[in-house]
């Protein structure tokens, strides 16, 4: 599982930097009440990402345990597909999605279809045996496993962080802010 587990680590840093740099630092999606459907999107986007950090790189997945990667794989892709759809939306108050951003997640889904690619290439006879998992750590540069580990703790501490700023949004939207940073009157 080389190949997939290095695709998916820079997919890791890629959507760390998104998560960090555009949804964060830029935008503040978490005080825009216009964000919450985003937010709710990527917070669902944190236990699948947080499954596929940990199982990738040390677990082998035979039988119909194969067809759970297949499931985690499909739910990203809704996710995704869904995520884009109201990103638009999501983004208007604040002057839309920034160019390097939209590039960003443009770049981000052909290395996830990459990603789908190898990790179909090199599991695609796991299906057919008797099912089982198996510990079987992949053959990368350890350090990349312990960073995939750290990325699962904090994919899934963002996606809580999503839910929890979603949830108050919805309860109390006077705490929205607009683009410009003042405070929605509510």
């Amino acid at each position: 599982m080389k190949v997939p587990t290095y695709l998916l680590f820079i997919l890791g840093v890629l959507g760390g930097l998104d998560v960090l740099f555009f949804h964060s630092i830029a935008h503040g999606i978490r005080h825009h009440s216009d964000s919450r459907k985003e937010l709710i999107l990527h917070s669902l986007r944190g236990p699948v990402y947080g499954l596929l950090f940990l199982i990738v790189p040390n677990v082998i997945l035979l039988g119909a345990y194969w067809w759970v990667l297949v499931v985690i794989l499909t739910i990203d892709f809704l996710i995704t597909v869904f995520d884009f759809a109201v990103e638009k939306r999501s983004r208007e108050m604040l002057g839309g999605l920034p160019t390097i951003e939209y590039i960003l997640h443009l770049l981000m889904a052909v290395l996830f279809g990459a990603f789908v690619m190898a990790l179909w290439s090199e599991t695609m006879g796991w299906r057919t045996l008797p099912s089982s998992i198996w510990y079987s750590p992949a053959n990368v540069w350890w350090p990349i496993r312990v960073m995939l580990a750290l990325m699962a703790v904090l994919v899934i501490l963002s996606g809580l962080l999503d839910v929890l700023a979603a949830n108050r949004l919805s309860v109390n939207p006077s705490e929205a802010q607009t683009g410009s940073g003042k405070q929605v009157a509510g």
